[in-house]
């Protein structure tokens, strides 16, 4: 027997071997899975506030009025609102619409103010 068939032979059955064996792709080959992971329990004080806000808004429906929670645009403040139920009619908005005015106000004069400084 030659090398050269030796070699042949063994080529041939390595071919063999490969296309029955599946190996796994290398960690570089295949793109990264994200982690999966559970998330964790919200803080104590996050879930005092939301059973707050539960009961505020379980009496406040009682009453027919609801709660709602809102970001100003403009000013980037949270605005709370309690408002009628049945007509949408607002009753009482923290901060108020004059508040809000005035922050946006102030906010626009400081930042020309400071666009005048640079």
């Amino acid at each position: 027997m030659k090398v050269a068939d030796v070699t042949t032979d063994l080529e041939v059955k390595a071919q063999r071997a490969k296309a029955r064996v599946e190996v796994p792709a290398l960690a570089a080959d295949k793109p990264a899975e994200p982690v999966r992971q559970t998330p964790a329990a919200p803080p104590v004080e996050v879930r005092k506030i939301e059973s707050v806000t539960r009961q505020i808004d379980s009496f406040l429906r009682s009453m027919n009025r609801s709660l709602q929670f809102r970001l100003d645009e403009s000013t980037g403040r949270m605005i709370v609102s309690i408002t009628d139920s049945e007509t949408g009619e607002v009753i009482r908005q923290v901060p108020g619409d004059e508040a809000l005015r005035i922050a946006q106000n102030l906010e626009s004069r400081l930042s020309g103010m400071l666009d005048e400084k640079v």
